[in-house]
């Protein structure tokens, strides 16, 4: 079986286009080395990632993120087996989805503030399994897109 992690985190500094640009470079080069396939989602300064692969590898990998000090507040929201994985077309997709994208992706209004967008991801796992299938829908049916990318 496949392992999945669900994470948040808050940027330690606004990430610019070329900070972004580098960070999915550098993941997607040591996701390939590792067998490691997900998602980043970046909005207004908080990184929501999808990780998918061996267990310990992720577990290895989610303590270097930890450390990372690009990433401020590193919060699991989920983790665990998945029956099979959902996100192996991507190395790492990504999507700079705005504020209100994720609110729709969460059923909630559109002016929700983005820390309670991930606050509600917190408390109630259910609406993190819906932001997973919401962000593997983005990515299914806009590959070449902007947001995306194509799926490396």
């Amino acid at each position: 079986m496949t392992y999945q992690i669900i994470y948040s985190s808050d940027a330690s500094i606004p990430m610019q286009s070329d900070d972004l640009e580098d960070l999915l470079e550098q993941a997607r080069e040591g996701n390939a080395r590792r067998g490691i396939t997900g998602a980043l989602v970046y909005v207004d300064g908080i990184f929501l990632q999808i990780l998918e692969g061996e267990a310990a590898t992720l577990k290895a990998l989610m303590a270097r993120i930890a450390r990372d000090l690009r990433h401020e507040a590193v919060t699991v929201l989920q983790e665990g087996e998945v029956p099979s994985p959902r996100f192996s077309d991507w190395k790492m997709a990504y999507i700079g989805a705005t504020p209100e994208q994720v609110a729709e992706w969460l059923c909630l209004p559109g002016t929700t503030p983005v820390p309670e967008l991930f606050d509600g991801m917190r408390r109630d796992a259910s609406r993190v399994d819906d932001v997973a299938r919401s962000v593997l829908s983005v990515l299914s049916t806009d590959r070449s897109g902007p947001a995306s990318g194509p799926p490396l």
